[in-house]
């Protein structure tokens, strides 16, 4: 088996004592810093993203082939194994027993180029840029907002930035979109949730941040956003499932008590 190791850099360490540990039981095929500007499109059939959520986001837009993340960050949403498991990840990998975690990805298309995001599309104004007006248009009629931005999130991007604002969490199999404004200047205000089959059209008063998945692209006036044929395959071990996920990094749906003891 041939894989490539892709790390952030804070967790040199961490992404060192992975490679020692797994270069005699499988081909590494590379070790490389996460933030270098390359894609891997064939010769390796896993990559392992050492880092934090951010960094798996990365590494699912540098290769084809299904990611596992290990976690060296804080949340680690994306990932299904601890440094201190690298036992457990050789013998899944020997094998080859894990739960194949598919999700969809959104394409977004602005006046003059196209991206694909895993988590979100966020357009969002600049600190000294006054509040702008956003009208969302899809075939079930339109939506006005008067705020400081917008993020059009899939389930994957519900759990991230969507979330801190005040967004419902999706399970990741859910076929919808998420809308939910930034900072809106009417309380009533909060994130809308529709069908993934819609094609979203932002049209905003004056030019604002394109931000995908975190990394600000383009400053544009206008954006449509659908559902994106590409998907992205994470690996997770057996019996590590959504609901796990979140109670773990955020106590979302955890039994703090039982019999007076927890």
């Amino acid at each position: 088996m041939k894989i490539g190791i892709f790390y952030r850099t804070d967790y040199i360490n961490a992404a060192t004592q992975v490679y020692e540990n797994l270069k005699s039981h499988v081909e590494v095929v590379f070790f490389k810093d996460s933030s270098e500007k390359v894609f891997v499109e064939n010769g390796i059939d896993v990559a392992i993203s050492v880092g934090g959520d951010g960094t798996v986001l990365r590494v699912l837009k540098k290769v084809r082939c299904p990611v596992i993340g290990i976690k060296a960050g804080r949340l680690g949403f994306f990932s299904g194994y601890l440094v201190n498991e690298i036992d457990r990840l050789i013998e899944d990998l020997r094998t080859w027993n894990f739960t194949e975690d598919r999700r969809w990805t959104l394409r977004i298309e602005s006046e003059d180029n196209h991206y694909f995001a895993i988590n979100d599309a966020v357009l969002q104004k600049d600190v000294d840029q006054k509040i702008a007006d956003f009208v969302v248009s899809m075939k079930d009629g339109s939506f006005y907002y008067h705020a400081d931005g917008l993020v059009v999130s899939t389930p994957t991007g519900s759990s991230a930035y969507s979330l801190a604002l005040g967004g419902p969490i999706m399970l990741p199999n859910v076929e919808a979109f998420e809308i939910t404004p930034i900072a809106p200047q009417f309380l009533a205000t909060r994130s809308l949730v529709i069908p993934s089959s819609e094609r979203i059209n932002v049209n905003v008063s004056d030019p604002v941040n394109l931000i995908v998945d975190g990394d600000v692209v383009e400053k544009t006036k206008s954006i449509c956003v659908r559902k994106c044929t590409k998907n992205i395959v994470l690996l997770k071990p057996k019996g590590y499932d959504f609901s796990t996920s979140i109670k773990e990094k955020i106590g979302y749906g955890k039994m703090f008590l039982r019999n007076g003891i927890e």
